[in-house]
Order: C-alpha cells, then structure tokens, then sequence
C-alpha cells in the first residue's frame, strides 16, 4: 500500500512534468491562421494541373462511369 507521502511525492512529481510540457509546448507552438481556407488547402497538397480539354476530361468522365445495381437491393421487382 502507498503511504500518504509517496502519493503526494508521486503528484508533486507529476505537476512538474505537466509544468514542464506546457513550457515546451508554449515556447515551439506556432500558429499561422489562414484567411482563406483554399489557399491552405492548395499550399499543403499543391495545384492541380491538367493538360486535357475540358471537353477531355468530360469525355474521360464519361467513359469510366457504370450503371449501379444498388437499387434492385432497396426496390425488389415484387413491390414495384
């Protein structure tokens, strides 16, 4: 069983170690605050660039699109 001592030699151990990370934490934290949220978004993934048409792309888009049969699962043939 601990004695009231090392309980409070255990907290008092404790309380530094918080006094401590929260020194740390204040003096490597730097914030930048973004006034537009795009323009972060941009600066941490990059710009996309594409060199095909608009008409291109939307002909790219329509190549790869599929009929989906998720819709004989929630309307059986029976009940329509």
């Amino acid at each position: 069983m601990m004695t009231r001592e090392e309980a409070l030699r255990r907290l008092e151990a404790v309380a530094n170690e918080l006094v401590a990370l929260r020194a740390a934490l204040a003096e490597e934290w730097t914030e930048t605050l973004v006034e537009d949220p795009t323009q972060a978004f941009l600066a941490k993934c990059g710009g996309w660039e594409d060199t095909r048409s608009p008409e291109e792309t939307i002909a790219d888009i329509y190549a790869v699109r599929t009929v989906s049969q998720r819709t004989g699962a929630l309307f059986p043939e029976e009940i329509v």
